[in-house]
């Protein structure tokens, strides 16, 4: 297995990973539905294994694991977006447009709603219903090391927590300005 290390974690990158021609679009339409579910796979548990939920496409391809600097081979922008496509198809993935640029906005862990759930389990079972809450204490605070949600990104984060909102567990509070965000879940 080829490794990719970051400042905290080795993640373990299968060995089709260093076979060049898992990076190239494969002509025959059984080859290419196979390398797009290997690298759905590959996708996922990479992006899991690092807690990050989004990438930008343009930039996801000149770094790890789009691109493996030893054989000397990236995919493609155009061959990763028919891949997000299908993670968006099989409902793993949500693709959203910023600027000029297309972004895949990956729920590689779970959909939002599903971190709701964790959120506002973790916030019960630690007598927190009726407490305010900054967002930066749920993703990074030293009470929820160890949870899943730990480290998630801001833009899943709000995602998640304004679908408690809209199912009357929580509200947000926004102070003077967007990054100065509180959540207040209720029982």
């Amino acid at each position: 297995m080829a490794t990719t290390t970051d400042a905290n974690a080795q993640f373990q990158l299968p060995e089709i990973h260093n076979f060049p021609p898992f990076f190239t679009r494969q002509p025959n339409e059984d080859t290419w539905k196979e390398q797009r579910r290997l690298w759905c796979d590959l996708i996922l548990a990479f992006y899991r294994h690092h807690r990050r939920c989004t990438m930008s496409l343009a930039e996801a391809v000149t770094e790890p694991p789009f691109s493996n600097r030893q054989i000397h081979r990236s995919l493609r922008v155009d061959a990763l977006r028919e891949i997000v496509d299908d993670l968006v198809k099989q409902g793993k993935s949500e693709t959203a447009r910023h600027a000029a640029r297309r972004y895949g906005s990956l729920a590689t862990q779970q959909p939002p709603e599903v971190w709701a759930g964790m959120m506002h389990q973790w916030a019960s079972d630690h007598g927190l219903c009726n407490a305010v809450l900054t967002l930066y204490e749920l993703a990074n605070g030293d009470d929820t090391v160890g949870q899943e949600f730990h480290d998630l990104d801001l833009a899943t984060l709000r995602r998640s927590l304004e679908a408690l909102q809209s199912q009357g567990k929580a509200q947000l509070f926004v102070g003077s300005s967007d990054d100065d965000v509180g959540v207040k879940f209720f029982a």
